[in-house]
């Protein structure tokens, strides 16, 4: 994925808007000088995250707000708004100048920092395929996660950096030189430096020594300090053993006694719910007896009425053809109340009845018997449970004291044996501290060989200064353009010399050289690239001394250039892989005359008269 930057616009109130726009491709802004060239930059660079504030001048006065529009390659357009004065960014969908009152934009943080919101660095990361990547910081291998802020100086060159006496990838500053020489290496291969594990510098090992030492000596005085309660250190080993075999003993006597007072105890309780069952059912067959013994009573005493009964009707049965005994009448004489017949039926009734009773009483016999026979067995069970129930409790408090005692011996020689533990727990840990503090006196501090190496392969910077020979070649620059990388300074040799000690017109030619080749090796390798370059004023050696009284006497290496047709060649080069991504040129040289068919031209002249005024309406 790239990024193309499309327009950046200032507004205010009661100003009038104030625009420029880019195209894909190659773009030149050139003109007079202090027209708003180098202004450009700084705002391409301000609205990319800078925090640098803008210079101020007067034709800014009343502009508030800047937009800057951009499109990625998969077609997304977004346009950034800020504040002239910094602060946070709003991120809008499509190409805008102005507050949208339809659809409330984005809020994205201006540093990485930020953890309420998006930062517009790790928008930009995700979609540049940067996110997540990490750079080493120093020699030792600790590590940074990569902000967009890293990235920015393989995109955007100002006119200081492109003549300056340092590496194309650095800025000079020796504590970013590593981070700088990591983004380098990350570009060329696609590798970050995530899986660097890295080692203490010798100023963190001197510090984290002493703290360790520290730490463990303080450790081992605490140590010392309980171990002194102990008298006899060197025997505690075997009184902890002698300690384990009385515990184990005294333990096997107070789990046997333990096991019977629990059996006991459940035996009581097992006697103590079947007694009251057992006297419970005695006092129910008693009451069984008594009504059963009455009944029995009832049923002699129905027997007696009936075998009288019985009797009676016999006898009258006899005397019906024999003389009265009473009056002596003849039995023809006699009249009876009742028919001998029904008399006779009334004793059958009753030998039968009194056979049913008998039947009864014969069952109710049997159930007295049964209820008997249970009273007295049920009642040699309580007298058993009772006399088993005194003994279990005689035995439980018989135990008890004993069972106390063991568990009182008990809890004796565990703390005894528990303290013993400890001393040895605490011999143990002063052995391993001493061991510790030992290894850390013998530490010594990494030496270079312990360094991670973090060099970049030979055979990258080997492709990528073949690529640097190829743009100069089309550029028509003086020489063979035989180039080379030097790993000790990172910068080229162009035709055996070290591209630095050049003067500063070839340093800006060779340094814009540097920055298109970068971008064309990351596009033939698919390695991620911002996808656009903007350099100012990268044809210093081709400013007019008559039009620029700052320009010095050109060197001899410069007087060759500037005799060459560079400069023509340059845009036509530029022209010709404007498919590879977007180069923005910022320049006050005049270009050459076919500029028109090569770039999208702005005209900075300072005036009315040519072109625009500059970056800012004049006023």
């Amino acid at each position: 994925m790239s990024l193309t930057i499309k327009q950046i616009a200032f507004t205010g109130q009661n100003v009038e808007i104030a625009f420029l726009e880019f195209e894909s491709g190659l773009n030149l802004v050139y003109g007079a000088s202090n027209t708003g060239k180098s202004f450009t930059l700084k705002v391409i660079d301000f609205m990319l995250g800078g925090t640098k504030p803008l210079p101020e001048f007067k034709e800014r006065n009343g502009y508030e707000k800047i937009w800057f529009s951009f499109t990625f390659s998969n077609g997304e357009i977004f346009t950034l708004s800020r504040s002239i004065n910094g602060g946070g960014f709003e991120l809008h969908d499509g190409i805008v100048t102005n507050i949208s009152l339809i659809k409330a934009p984005q809020i994205l943080g201006a540093t990485q920092n930020t953890k309420a919101t998006l930062s517009l660095s790790q928008f930009l990361l995700e979609r540049l395929g940067f996110s997540g990547k990490k750079l080493a910081k120093n020699v030792t291998g600790a590590t940074d996660a990569i902000s967009f802020r890293n990235v920015i100086p393989v995109a955007l060159v100002d006119e200081t950096e492109i003549q300056s006496e340092t590496s194309p990838i650095e800025s000079g500053d020796p504590v970013f030189r590593t981070k700088e020489r990591s983004l380098f290496r990350l570009l060329i291969t696609g590798a970050d430096d995530s899986a660097i594990v890295p080692i203490l510098d010798a100023k963190t090992f001197s510090t984290s020594k002493s703290v360790r030492i520290e730490v463990v000596q303080e450790m081992l005085d605490i140590v010392k300090n309980k171990l002194s309660e102990y008298p006899d250190l060197e025997n505690l080993s075997s009184q902890n053993e002698k300690l384990d075999s009385t515990f184990e003993k005294i333990q096997e006597e107070f789990d046997a006694v333990q096991g019977t007072i629990r059996s006991l105890l459940q035996e009581k309780q097992s006697l103590s719910i079947e007694l009251p069952k057992i006297g419970h059912r005695l006092d129910e067959i008693k009451l069984h007896l008594e009504r059963f013994s009455t009944l029995d009573a009832v049923y002699i005493s129905d027997i007696q009425r009936l075998d009288s009964l019985e009797e009676a009707g016999f006898l009258l049965s006899l005397s019906n053809e024999q003389t009265c005994a009473l009056c002596g009448a003849p039995p023809e004489a006699q009249s009876h109340g009742h028919d001998i017949q029904n008399i006779e039926v009334i004793r059958l009734s009753a030998i039968s009845e009194i056979a049913k009773i008998q039947s009864q009483r014969t069952d109710l016999q049997n159930t007295i018997a049964d209820l008997n026979s249970e009273k007295t067995k049920l009642s040699l069970e309580y007298s058993s449970s009772s006399t088993r129930l005194d003994e279990v409790e005689r035995n439980i408090t018989r135990l008890t004291p004993s069972a106390n005692e063991t568990r009182i011996s008990v809890r004796e020689i565990i703390a005894e044996r528990d303290s013993v533990k400890e001393g040895l727990l605490l011999l143990e840990q002063r052995n391993t501290l001493l061991a510790k503090l030992e290894e850390f006196n013998k530490l010594t501090k990494p030496s270079k060989d312990d360094q991670p190496v973090l060099k970049t392969p030979d055979s990258s910077v080997y492709e990528l200064s073949k690529i640097v020979g190829e743009v100069l070649t089309a550029w028509e620059f003086p020489g063979n353009c035989d180039v080379s990388f030097d790993q000790s300074t990172h910068d080229l040799i162009i035709d055996g010399k070290l591209r630095v000690n050049n003067g500063k017109g070839v340093r800006a030619v060779t340094h814009a050289a540097f920055k298109v080749a970068l971008l064309i090796y990351c596009r033939r390798n698919t390695l991620p690239h911002p996808g656009f370059v903007v350099l100012d004023s990268p044809l210093l050696t081709y400013r007019d001394p008559m039009k620029n009284s700052n320009v010095t006497a050109l060197t001899a290496d410069e007087e060759l250039l500037a005799k060459s047709s560079l400069k023509t060649k340059f845009f036509e080069h530029l022209s010709s892989i404007k498919h590879l991504g977007q180069f923005i040129i910022l320049e006050n040289i005049d270009p050459p005359r076919n500029i028109g068919s090569l770039a999208n031209v702005q005209i900075f002249s300072g005036s009315d008269s040519l072109g625009r005024d500059g970056l800012f309406p004049l006023k």
